[in-house]
């Protein structure tokens, strides 16, 4: 499948695999043993993992192109994919252990009518597995994405869960670099060093996520602990970035020799970083990126 931007595929890099990624791996650690509902699973791979360690994972997903994908590239003994809607599941009451719905919610106008559908066909017992984006902080970085209807902020996600589920628990998730999945019980803070400055802020990580992932059940909660995906920084968005306008210096034969070797050393250290917030060598390899273009 070919990626338009309202589905994830394994083909894409950067960011947003980080983020897909690490989700249903946290998931899959969850669901041992279970049956598993995927809601919007598209082009497959995310119940492909979760099949992994459920005894068995069935996907559903809107598009006939997607379920048919899907079947094509990962059906086997223990996993399924069926056309059907997250607000008319086609499955029957209380037939499965875990429901689990990445990046579904925000697509939907009627998020109350998909949480009482989750509801239905989880047994008593069972629980959810479910994120969406943290609205403040999502529309600050992305301010539209065609695809989403209704976004949420931690308070009115956490309502819409309480309609259905009386115990419920919050994380949330941030790319840096890798990603960073944890809740407020884990005590974790973000801190924020201000630009060329000694000072910081000390934030609650919970808020400070792009998204947020639920838990949610009237039974038991499963135990959850703050975990780190780490992820290739040269598949990030900004390391692609750079290789396209070191590129493009590379074509320009009125650049020195001595200059391209400078550029080519600062994205090596980009690259060597052991951390993604690398203040110095990004702004160093930033001005002498700009610098040239403008000579263009």
């Amino acid at each position: 499948m070919e990626f338009t931007g309202e589905r994830f595929v394994p083909s894409c890099q950067g960011e947003i695999a980080a983020e897909h990624y690490h989700r249903y791996f946290f998931a899959a650690g969850l669901v041992s043993g279970k049956h598993v509902l995927d809601i919007a699973s598209g082009e497959g791979y995310g119940t492909h993992i979760l099949a992994q360690s459920a005894a068995r994972a069935a996907g559903v997903d809107t598009s006939p192109e997607a379920v048919a994908s899907a079947t094509k590239n990962y059906a086997g003994e223990n996993i399924s994919f069926l056309e059907g809607s997250a607000v008319a599941i086609p499955l029957p009451d209380a037939s499965v252990d875990v429901v689990v719905s990445f990046e579904t919610l925000e697509h939907l106008h009627e998020q109350e009518k998909m949480l009482q559908e989750i509801r239905r066909v989880l047994r008593n017992d069972g629980f959810l597995i479910i994120s969406t984006p943290n609205k403040p902080v999502y529309n600050n970085l992305i301010s539209d994405n065609e695809f989403h209807v209704k976004e949420l902020c931690r308070e009115e996600f956490i309502t819409l869960l309480e309609e259905q589920f009386i115990n419920i628990t919050v994380l949330s998730q941030k790319v840096m670099f890798g990603s960073l999945l944890a809740g407020a019980s884990n005590g974790l803070s973000l801190l924020h060093q201000h630009e060329e400055s000694v000072s910081i802020d000390c934030l609650p990580f919970l808020d400070q996520g792009m998204y947020f992932i639920a838990i949610a059940s009237n039974g038991k909660l499963p135990p959850v602990t703050a975990s780190f995906f780490e992820y290739p920084l040269e598949k990030s968005y900004m390391a692609a970035k750079f290789r396209q306008e070191l590129a493009e210096l590379q074509e320009r034969h009125y650049e020195t020799e001595e200059r391209l070797k400078t550029v080519e050393a600062a994205y090596a250290s980009l690259l060597a970083s052991s951390s993604w917030r690398l203040t110095a060598p990004l702004r160093r390899l930033r001005r002498m990126l700009r610098g040239s273009l403008a000579a263009k």
